[in-house]
């Protein structure tokens, strides 16, 4: 983790958090305004931002110290602090296991890691919403890098797990996939 946190943490550094924005893939979805959001690989914290203005409790994690302090100080000037639980945390090391079942709505964008992908689903409650962007090959007009998942990879990781798959979208470069947990 800690050579990610760093290449993140400089990533981010001198970054601010932009404008609340509602995650890729959910418009028209119907949810669940109420209980906890789980933000996995927040970022800058622009989605989790969007969350708590619905009205969610947002638990967000992050490698990345620089951007869970620039998400607080966004928080705090969107009126939302008191709505955002923020936390750095090693991904590798996977999901907080205190919210498994509790989730109303995660959110995974840009972040790409098969290995939590069944975990993703283990922290929704039933009925909550699953929604997951990636870096996609297909689109592509150049190489895609090791991070972009080959063509249906999302369907193919989430079509035997725990939910019903709402909508699939890939093109220009991005996979997008909503679920919603049995």
């Amino acid at each position: 983790m800690r050579e990610d946190a760093e290449r993140w943490d400089g990533r981010y550094q001198g970054r601010m958090s932009g404008e609340p924005s509602m995650p890729k893939g959910l418009g028209g979805v119907s949810l669940d305004r109420d209980g906890v959001c789980l933000d996995v690989a927040c970022g800058l914290g622009e989605q989790s931002l969007w969350a708590a203005q619905q009205g969610y409790r947002v638990v967000a994690i992050d490698a990345s110290e620089v951007a869970i302090t620039a998400l607080n100080t966004a928080a705090l000037e969107h009126g939302v602090r008191d709505r955002i639980e923020s936390h750095v945390v090693d991904l590798d090391e996977g999901l907080p296991t205190e919210l498994a079942g509790e989730c109303s709505l995660v959110i995974c964008q840009r972040f790409r890691d098969p290995r939590l992908y069944d975990q993703l689903v283990y922290m929704l409650r039933p009925g909550g919403v699953l929604v997951v962007t990636v870096l996609s090959s297909v689109g592509l007009d150049g190489e895609p890098g090791p991070f972009h998942a080959p063509p249906g990879d999302l369907v193919c990781a989430f079509r035997d797990l725990d939910v019903r798959i709402e909508r699939s979208v890939e093109l220009d470069g991005e996979a997008t996939l909503v679920a919603r947990r049995l």
